[in-house]
């Protein structure tokens, strides 16, 4: 690595790559509803700085990029574009800089390469494009690099003439503040501010040394202040006690790393390519091998110190190493500078920016257009509950850490309830409040996130499908919605003797009185007994028909909470389940049908004398 005491760059050239880079993070930015931790970094950055230090001492992550959006939110507002635009900028601000590093670490071709694959980076894009402190990381991790590269590239001796002695101590303070930054935006990065300091002890002279670990003895010592305050959140952060494969955290940080959260499942095609450049890279080490163990150890200490957390607990998220991202593109461009010494021209050079470039494409489309991979839509979610709530309806969000997203959209009057109230859940005082909510409401609009976490024992779910007929169930990204209806069905069973296929008998039903009226609902209860084995996951359909034998209002889902390929012969079973009137429902006479179906093939199960659904009211 030669000498280079000082920061020399084409001013021109990365204000361009600025540019692109800056439009990409910024295109369709709003394109996607805020989800959960969006919802939380809102709520909590809106507050005062001294609210915030209060909260952060008691959440998972440390104050600083709240602190940070608290003044961005001031001047830009709250929107999503407004706020994510924060984010937007640290990103294209990291791709400036990771082609400085660079090329100060590798040369001219590959700064530019690691520049272009920080440019269009869809891991990068994606956390670009979110209210969260992931950006600001990685800037504060290609500057903590920056800051330290510059320390070290000449250290002081007896000889060195005083002005450059200055500048390195400003190197050294500038290196000491972003360290400090960088442990006050996330606790991983922790791991980060350990990479560095593991390579000064490696190549600092003695006099230098001391003063190295000193200053990092200081910096252990404020991280463990800053964790001190959220200990005990942080204790329970995850409840599973399981531990995460380091073979699938290896194997995913590759897959993120290279072609984002959003790959195609074709990605190891692409893969392949990644691979053969950091192979290449690493051949970089016998002329650069100072730029290559600082990019390796840049790159390697914090992904083991994330298999190393998680060989108890799943503490593994991809994105805690995008601070890592820059020291990933750095070696390949490195790869595809020494890929173009040995082509003719730049045709090398040339290859492994189309390479990069073409990568990306399919993963940032996936991105910006395919739901199938975008971020829990509570936009739509709030949506579809303002259009049929009545103010007399309760809002139950199971995750109670939702009610900062969901009210940011949902502004209506409901009365929300919020469960679990206390971690691990109470069930006495969870059934006391459901039975409460059960008493005041007759519908209940169930928001739920991540129950397995909030509800890991499902008594929430057991109690609804005991006291509450399921009416709707859709999935907005991973959050669900299901509504519900409560009361009875204030009707006596009658015999209905239906048997469906070889395996199900309906032996009674009972429906609410039909005499309803425009955004109402139909309660259905039925007592079904097994005659054989299902063998298979089977679920309901209830259609209201209209004189027409049109579907006015339908619900499809499972017949019991108990999946039916676990019934056995002779036991009984019982389903409640309703159907949404619309609100513009006309008075008529209308019938109402059931049936049984398999959700894999459509195929109904057929009654003794061919039909598919019996009618069990009008």
């Amino acid at each position: 690595m030669g000498h280079t005491p000082h920061l020399t760059f084409p001013a021109p050239g990365l204000a361009a790559l600025f540019a692109i880079a800056l439009a990409l993070r910024l295109y369709r930015i709003d394109a996607q509803s805020f989800w959960y931790d969006e919802g939380l970094t809102i709520a909590l950055a809106v507050q005062p700085l001294d609210a915030i230090a209060r909260a952060a001492a008691a959440d998972v992550h440390p104050p600083l990029y709240y602190w940070l959006l608290h003044g961005w939110v001031l001047l830009m507002g709250t929107g999503e574009a407004a706020a994510r635009a924060f984010s937007a900028v640290c990103g294209a601000a990291a791709v400036v800089l990771t082609t400085i590093l660079g090329r100060r670490w590798f040369g001219e071709s590959a700064g530019w390469l690691a520049g272009i694959a920080a440019t269009v980076s869809p891991f990068a894009i994606h956390y670009s494009q979110e209210t969260r402190m992931y950006a600001l990381a990685m800037l504060l991790a290609i500057c903590l690099w920056l800051a330290f590269d510059a320390a070290i590239r000449e250290q002081s001796t007896p000889d060195t003439p005083r002005t450059l002695r200055q500048s390195r101590w400003m190197w050294w303070i500038l290196y000491s503040l972003t360290a400090l930054a960088a442990l006050a935006t996330h606790y991983f990065m922790v791991a980060f501010v350990a990479a560095t300091a593991l390579a000064g002890a490696l190549v600092l002279r003695r006099n230098a040394l001391l003063l190295w670990i000193a200053l990092h003895l200081t910096l252990a010592g404020f991280f463990l202040l800053l964790v001190w305050g959220s200990r005990e959140r942080l204790a329970v952060w995850t409840f599973a006690k399981q531990p995460t494969d380091p073979l699938f955290i290896l194997s995913d940080a590759l897959r993120v790393f290279s072609l984002g959260p959003a790959a195609a499942p074709v990605f190891w095609f692409w893969l392949i390519g990644f691979v053969a450049l950091l192979a290449l890279a690493l051949t970089t080490w016998r002329t650069s091998p100072r730029a290559t163990g600082m990019a390796l150890a840049w790159l390697v200490v914090p992904l083991a110190a994330i298999i190393i957390l998680s060989l108890n607990q799943p503490y593994y998220k991809a994105r805690f190493l995008l601070p890592a991202l820059p020291a990933f593109h750095l070696l390949l461009g490195a790869g595809g500078s020494t890929l173009a010494r040995s082509a003719p021209a730049h045709s090398g050079a040339l290859l492994t920016a189309i390479w990069l470039i073409a990568a990306a494409v399919t993963p940032l489309r996936n991105e910006w257009f395919d739901p199938a991979f975008q971020r829990d839509d509570y936009r739509s979610l709030t949506r579809a509950i303002a259009a049929t709530a009545r103010p007399d309806d309760a809002i139950l969000l199971i995750g109670p850490g939702q009610i900062d997203v969901f009210d940011y959209y949902f502004h209506g009057s409901q009365t929300r309830y919020l469960l679990p109230r206390f971690r691990p859940l109470d069930p006495s005082s969870t059934i006391a409040e459901l039975e409460q909510m059960a008493q005041q409401h007759r519908r209940v609009y169930g928001v739920f996130y991540v129950p397995y976490e909030a509800d890991p024992n499902g008594v929430v779910n057991a109690w609804l499908a005991d006291h509450a007929f399921r009416a709707e169930s859709r999935w907005y990204g991973g959050v669900e919605l299901v509504v519900y209806e409560l009361g009875s069905v204030g009707a006596p069973l009658r015999a209905m003797n239906a048997r469906f296929g070889d395996a199900l008998l309906l032996e009674r039903a009972a429906v609410s009185s039909l005499k309803i009226s425009g955004g109402d609902a139909v309660r259905i209860e039925l007592h079904w007994r097994v005659v054989a084995p299902p063998g298979r996951d089977l679920m309901i359909f209830v259609h209201l028909l209209d004189p027409n034998n049109r579907i006015v209002a339908q619900h499809d889902g499972p017949l019991a909470p108990v999946p039916t390929t676990a019934w056995q012969p002779d036991e009984t079973h019982r389903s409640r389940a309703a159907a949404l009137v619309p609100p513009d429902a006309p008075r008529a006479t209308y019938r109402l049908l059931i049936g049984v179906y398999d959700p894999q093939t459509g195929e109904r199960l057929r009654l003794d004398d061919g039909r598919d659904g019996v009618e069990v009211g009008a």
